[in-house]
């Protein structure tokens, strides 16, 4: 433990102490009391730590509150109902206050399901990528975790799967995800954070990709309040001619942090990743990336784009890291943010590692306000000036959107963000 704990550090190692009582004995046990002992070294991450040094989480997180219990059944019904899949025809996967609840969830072709506490559950595959992490939300969530799933995908998945995580009361959650897509397997992913005012939830996902597999991965967080803090954490290895689409959408929490560790190991591998945010008010929400290439002739691209106002802030940290060998690597990351109004607060972070001498890689940011010769342009075609505005900043958040293939989703998930616009006055 760190010689000056704060009082959340106090009541997380409580935490750990009372969890690890309960113990099942299943084989992630070891792991779970390494990782904590990791976490429990340093504590909370904070502004001297590089990678937080925007987002001093020892500093927001001086008090937390108390875990949350096993889910009320009426309360979690009413969430569902009051939330419906995204896509027509997906099959759900239902993990409340950090729990795996399968009477909520469905199943499908080549698609199989296990809580990761089920001391009969094959989990010889979890924990892999997360095993030399350093980083302390992946630990304080390795050592923590309540429940959540490992899932494993061995063929074409016979519908879109949607993981919605629940959290039902103000307490703290730590779920936790494995999905293993099998070589030459396809599927489509939603994962949906839906939040209470109170809620504290730090979510950790491992995908890996095998050989020639396909995965399209959307996360949408949709907390309530300035209060609730969402903490994202995704591990995910994409293996030879493995392909990964990923987005988030961020919208709904006060603090919010995204966070993506990638690992191209396989030749001609593809990862590509996008962001869409909007930072008004009291929100502070933190997208950072670090995508590894270890392999030869692999591609991966990074586009965020943030809008921002009333006070709003946007931290964009994107690392490319080409390792040795890694030839024909072509690797793009590019930021754009959006004023609002001259109170937000835009932090653009990109780094490049290359260790390879034939590759193509390159980073950019741009910040800046709305256009104002391009409302003039709609003006002078009668549109009002308050419309005019508004049309200009979902056409900018929208356009990250492009690669989502089905219609229906790219809809809804662009109303979220006319949604969030609508807040506090947004424009």
């Amino acid at each position: 433990m760190n010689n000056n704990p704060t009082e959340a550090e106090r009541a997380l190692a409580d935490l750990f102490e009372a969890r690890k009582a309960g113990f099942a004995g299943t084989p992630l046990d070891a792991a779970r009391e390494s990782a904590f002992s990791r976490f429990a070294a340093n504590g909370l991450p904070h502004r001297r730590v590089e990678a937080y040094k925007y987002t001093d989480l020892r500093a927001r997180l001086r008090e937390l509150p108390g875990a949350a219990g096993a889910p009320d059944a009426a309360k979690l019904a009413a969430v569902l109902a009051d939330n419906p899949p995204l896509v027509e025809g997906a099959a759900r996967i239902v993990i409340a206050n950090g729990r795996y609840v399968p009477e909520h969830s469905s199943t499908m072709a080549n698609v199989t399901v296990a809580s990761l506490l089920d001391p009969a559950a094959d989990t010889t595959r979890v924990g892999k990528l997360v095993a030399e992490s350093d980083d302390p939300l992946t630990l304080a969530n390795v050592g923590l975790f309540e429940g959540g799933v490992v899932i494993n995908v061995t063929g074409e998945a016979g519908a879109p799967l949607e993981i919605v995580h629940v959290s039902l009361d103000d307490g703290l959650v730590m779920g936790r995800t494995a999905v293993i897509v099998a070589p030459e397997a396809r599927v489509s992913v939603v994962e949906r954070a839906i939040g209470t005012a109170g809620t504290v939830a730090n979510d950790l996902t491992e995908l890996t990709v095998g050989a020639r597999a396909k995965a399209s991965w959307i996360r949408i967080e949709a907390g309530v309040g300035d209060k609730t803090v969402q903490l994202g954490t995704l591990h995910t290895e994409i293996d030879e001619e493995g392909a990964l689409e990923h987005l988030t959408v961020s919208t709904g929490a006060g603090l919010s942090r995204n966070q993506i560790f990638a690992s191209i190991v396989g030749d001609e591998a593809d990862a590509h990743f996008r962001a869409a945010t909007v930072a008004i008010g009291k929100r502070h929400v933190d997208n950072t990336m670090v995508v590894r290439h270890d392999a030869l002739n692999s591609r991966s691209s990074e586009v965020l784009r943030s809008a921002v106002g009333h006070g709003g802030t946007a931290i964009v940290q994107g690392r490319i890291i080409v390792d040795p060998g890694a030839q024909k690597t072509d690797a793009r990351m590019m930021s754009n943010a959006l004023f609002l109004d001259d109170s937000g607060e835009v932090v653009n972070k990109p780094e490049l590692e290359i260790f390879a001498d034939d590759v193509q890689c390159g980073h950019g940011a741009t910040s800046g306000d709305i256009d104002e010769e391009m409302v003039f342009y709609l003006r002078a075609r009668g549109i009002p000036q308050a419309t005019a505005r508004r049309l200009l900043v979902e056409a900018f958040l929208v356009e990250a959107l492009d690669r989502v293939e089905d219609e229906a989703l790219r809809e809804g998930l662009a109303d979220s963000l006319r949604a969030a616009l609508d807040l506090e006055g947004a424009l």
